[in-house]
């Protein structure tokens, strides 16, 4: 049950996110994405090393977001940013590194199983923004060579924390 709390909660914040964006109101990802965290750490037991961890893998996320829409590569069209990405992707984020623990511990030590499903679905997490035209890109190619690499490795790291995590507890 609790994996389909948090699974559901963070798909809610997805989805409140692009259709907010689509539909013109894009703080409801974010406010979706705050209530979804508030009551996310509410809960949970372990929220100090929790939470280093979930801000250590959104940093490297929201970063890697940051250089694609810098350099022009895959870039938003939203109203409302902070920098050069909208406001809803620094809880959406926070949200998804929520699976961490939970709905992705079948990853733990499973390198090449993340690497394989980070790079594969991770791009395509991010194309479904083009269609909806919330997003664009000037080179789709190497865009998404860019996001396979970055989704493979980022998958690969969470799995290995994973493995790291459980054997201090």
């Amino acid at each position: 049950m609790k994996i389909f709390l948090i699974l559901s909660g963070f798909q809610i914040t997805w989805l409140s996110s692009i259709f907010g964006e689509y539909y013109n109101y894009p703080l409801l990802g974010f406010i979706v994405g705050i209530l979804y965290l508030f009551i996310f750490f509410r809960f949970i037991k372990i929220k100090t090393n929790l939470l280093f961890l979930y801000l250590f893998f959104s940093i490297i996320g929201y970063t890697f977001d940051t250089i694609l829409s810098y350099n022009n590569l895959y870039y938003f069209n939203s109203a409302f940013n902070v920098g050069y990405l909208p406001i809803w992707l620094l809880t959406l984020w926070l949200s998804f590194n929520t699976l961490l623990l939970s709905v992705l511990i079948f990853l733990r030590n499973r390198i090449i199983l993340s690497f394989i499903l980070g790079s594969i679905l991770g791009p395509l997490s991010y194309y479904s923004g083009i269609p909806l035209n919330i997003s664009y890109t000037t080179n789709i190619y190497l865009a998404f060579i860019l996001m396979f690499f970055f989704w493979g490795l980022f998958m690969s790291l969470y799995s290995k924390v994973i493995e790291i995590y459980f054997n201090k507890l």
